[in-house]
């Protein structure tokens, strides 16, 4: 039980399974190769990771590695609520330079494929929020970079305008001084 929607940014993808309920809590299928594979969607994470969020408008972002090591990401809410970001950094791409968001939530069903050479980030809705990624590609150090969260040219309208942020993602370069 999956559902393939194609979101706005070239490649991107909302996947939708189903949430199974009963007296105890929920169960979903965050990943399955074979009924992704059904869907035209060839995914191989080499890694998975959690991101702990304690306190709301707590931003994320826009993180990405660059060219030729671009990861592709399934990003998913796991606890809490979060509005999910994509910017496509891809020259060569109809969307280059576009964003596109995504609610997620714990026990929605929902996920966004985000694909390579796409920038990402997220700001808290609730408390205690944590995504979990499944990421196809290496993690290079030397590759990763950072795009300015409220960089001008790409004016994602974030819902918060005074957001918790690290050093790293306060001091990132706008559009004009990143390194795609």
């Amino acid at each position: 039980m999956i559902t393939v929607e194609n979101l706005p940014i070239d490649g991107s993808k909302l996947i939708n399974t189903r949430v199974f309920n009963d007296n105890r809590g929920s169960f979903e299928v965050f990943w399955e190769q074979d009924l992704l594979k059904a869907k035209d969607i060839s995914f191989a994470p080499t890694n998975a990771h959690h991101s702990y969020n304690s306190r709301t408008n707590t931003l994320r972002g826009m993180h990405f590695q660059k060219a030729p090591h671009g990861q592709n990401k399934l990003v998913s809410c796991i606890s809490g609520k979060a509005w999910d970001v994509m910017v496509d950094l891809r020259a060569d791409s109809s969307t280059f330079g576009k964003w596109h968001a995504t609610e997620l939530s714990a026990a929605s069903g929902n996920a966004v494929l985000i694909p390579a050479g796409c920038g990402h980030g997220f700001i808290t809705l609730q408390p205690n929020t944590t995504i979990a990624y499944l990421i196809e590609g290496e993690y290079i150090p030397d590759a990763g970079r950072v795009l300015r969260w409220d960089d001008t040219k790409v004016a994602i309208q974030w819902p918060c305008k005074d957001p918790i942020l690290s050093e790293k993602d306060a001091t990132a370069p706008d559009w004009e001084q990143c390194e795609f």
